[in-house]
């Protein structure tokens, strides 16, 4: 009685809170296509809604090697579109009289200063010893300098960059620290992790940093020679901080501090993670784009699963009597919970996407099969309901959860492996099979045990004489 009671709250609990995905004014998104009307949660893909284009050309230097640096700029894009929450946007390249252009199509979108912030941004981060701090404003000249080769590349060793915050202040930086047997450059290539979060010691963001094993190293080696100096973070030519070293830093992390706004945070690490631009970007149109479907195959579409969802419900009213029921409110349950969890992530729904909530809809239904014939099963060697639902559960848990859990790991194969529109068939993949496979073990079962008296198990005896108490 117990265990039925935490589950019937946790039921409730989930309800609940797939339900506040939907009703919540989450965002100021809009949908106006078929049944999503009601669902402004729920961001549509290209293929459904629609969203806007921007179209930029490439400075490519004169004798480089343009395949490969369109390639490389494309995979970049991915990378950052991916890491912003837009997977379902499409990158690619497009060529207008002899002349290269890289085309970025975001779904369900009409501002698109965001998307503009992370496609236009070179993504170039670096650490520099900083010299002297001056304001101007006009851009300082620096006099004297040298060149340092590292790695084979050659480096002005001293520049002036521009504080992000005030315009009127510049520093005066050493691009290549001087320490050890060679010089070195601490860049975005030695970060391997770059995370957004609250300030814990304080008010605003922070972006959290982890160096691999060669930049902790050389971190640690700059830091120690740094006491009591400032070392200036660097993106794209723009001083984002620069704190004073108070001790070495052996751990390999280190933290941007002093950002205003959680989307400006997010921004920073996304540009941090996806890598630098190997080119400049400049825009050249921004279009607004309609549905590649077209709205009245979109609403075919969502009819046509609307029909067939209804046909299965009804049919699993006449088999089984009230577990077809019972089943049709288990499957509402995970329609509403997949939704629910599409709208409370931000996740793009694109027509493969729908696909993976259909398909869900079968494996929802295929579990509760496999629970009432086996229900039956023991209520024809004579158990009474209850009892039989209980025996029932316990002999396929094990079913359900091995068949579940394989179709949850093709589905993160899918995700990590592959991008766009497949990625979106993933998410809606794993959400369904996941909620599913919670409906099937959970809320049925409780639903279940609950109205255990509706159950009539004559209508599965075939021939069976059933006494008093569901005995034979």
């Amino acid at each position: 009685m117990k265990s039925r009671r935490i589950l019937l709250i946790l039921s409730v609990a989930v309800f609940i809170f797939a339900l506040l995905g939907i009703v919540l004014p989450l965002s100021e998104n809009k949908n106006n296509i078929s049944i999503f009307k009601y669902l402004p949660n729920i961001k549509l893909g290209l293929d459904i809604q629609g969203g806007s284009s921007l179209e930029y050309s490439m400075a490519i230097p004169e004798g480089a090697r343009a395949e490969e640096i369109v390639n490389n700029v494309i995979a970049v894009l991915r990378r950052r579109l991916d890491s912003a929450g837009y997977t379902e946007a499409v990158v690619s390249e497009v060529v207008v009289g002899g002349e290269r252009r890289v085309r970025v199509e975001i779904p369900g979108i009409s501002d698109t200063r965001r998307a503009e912030e992370l496609i236009g941004s070179k993504g170039k981060l670096y650490f520099a010893e900083v010299i002297e701090t001056i304001e101007s404003s006009t851009p300082p000249q620096i006099t004297r300098n040298r060149k340092v080769k590292v790695d084979g590349e050659e480096i002005d060793l001293y520049s002036y960059v521009r504080d992000s915050r005030n315009p009127n202040v510049w520093y005066r930086v050493k691009n290549v620290f001087e320490f050890g047997t060679e010089p070195f450059q601490i860049t975005g290539l030695d970060v391997t992790d770059a995370r957004a979060s609250l300030n814990p010691q304080g008010g605003g963001f922070v972006v959290n940093l982890s160096f691999s094993n060669q930049g902790k190293n050389k971190f640690e080696l700059a830091t120690a020679n740094l006491i009591g100096k400032q070392i200036a973070i660097i993106l794209d030519d723009e001083v984002i901080i620069a704190p004073v070293v108070r001790d070495k830093i052996s751990e390999g992390r280190a933290e941007i501090s002093g950002i205003e706004s959680v989307q400006e945070a997010q921004n920073i690490a996304v540009l941090i993670k996806s890598g630098n631009l190997p080119v400049d970007l400049i825009k050249f149109q921004e279009n607004t784009i309609g549905p590649t479907l077209g709205r009245d195959v979109v609403t075919t579409i969502v009819n046509a699963g609307i029909i067939g969802l209804v046909i299965v419900m009804v049919y699993l009213i006449i088999f089984y009597g009230w577990m077809g029921f019972v089943a049709d409110i288990a499957l509402l349950y995970n329609t509403l919970l997949l939704l629910g969890v599409l709208s409370w992530s931000g996740a793009i729904l694109t027509l493969p996407g729908l696909a993976g909530i259909i398909l869900t809809f079968g494996t929802t239904v295929d579990g509760n099969v496999i629970i009432y014939e086996r229900i039956k099963e023991e209520m024809r060697v004579g158990r009474p309901p209850l009892t039989a639902i209980k025996f029932g559960f316990d002999k396929v848990f094990s079913t359900i959860l091995d068949a579940n859990i394989t179709t949850v790991l093709a589905g993160i194969v899918l995700y990590f492996l592959t991008s766009g529109s497949i990625r979106g068939f993933a998410v809606t993949l794993i959400i369904g099979v996941l909620g599913s496979m919670f409906t099937n073990l959970v809320v049925t079962r409780v639903i279940l045990e609950g109205s255990s008296n509706m159950i009539k198990p004559e209508k599965y005896l075939k021939g069976i004489v059933v006494g008093k108490g569901g005995n034979e």
